[in-house]
């Protein structure tokens, strides 16, 4: 009888030791390219296409422009969230392109969320990434190219 009751208070230790460390890497915050694309290196990054609504479109080509935009999204720390909010003003959609082939895509919903998509994820189940931010992030320095 013992024994048994030392196996169940065991069993009740390791699960709430699992639900605990479930919860803390779950709500855990990363910086975005620590988590989406660590493995880019933004010097093989030849352009970034980047998209405000349907009717406005610039491509930056620029080393200088493209470090800016990607060591200002690289900061952002975030938190991987299932569900993008639709409450939001502005869509950008940003294609980072890396030796001349699409390797990263990303909507980022106003300065609350930001989905990324990277084309050479395996397997293709990781290659769709949704996160809210947590940190701040000023959109000028992206909203400056539209002016």
């Amino acid at each position: 009888m013992r024994q048994k009751r030392k196996y169940y208070i065991l069993a009740c230790i390791i699960i709430l030791l699992a639900t605990l460390l479930w919860f803390f890497t779950m709500n855990s915050t990363k910086s975005l390219q620590e988590d989406a694309w660590n493995d880019v290196d933004f010097n093989t990054i030849t352009s970034i296409e980047i998209e405000k609504g349907h009717d406005q479109k610039i491509t930056l080509t620029d080393k200088g422009d493209i470090h800016k935009i990607m060591s200002s999204l690289s900061a952002l720390e975030v938190k991987k969230d299932s569900s993008i909010s639709k409450d939001f003003n502005e869509v950008y959609m940003l294609m980072v392109d890396v030796n001349g082939g699409a390797r990263i895509g990303m909507f980022l919903y106003d300065n609350k969320y930001i989905d990324v998509y990277d084309y050479e994820a395996s397997p293709k189940k990781n290659s769709s990434m949704k996160y809210k931010i947590t940190s701040s992030f000023d959109e000028k320095n992206i909203h400056d190219y539209f002016k």
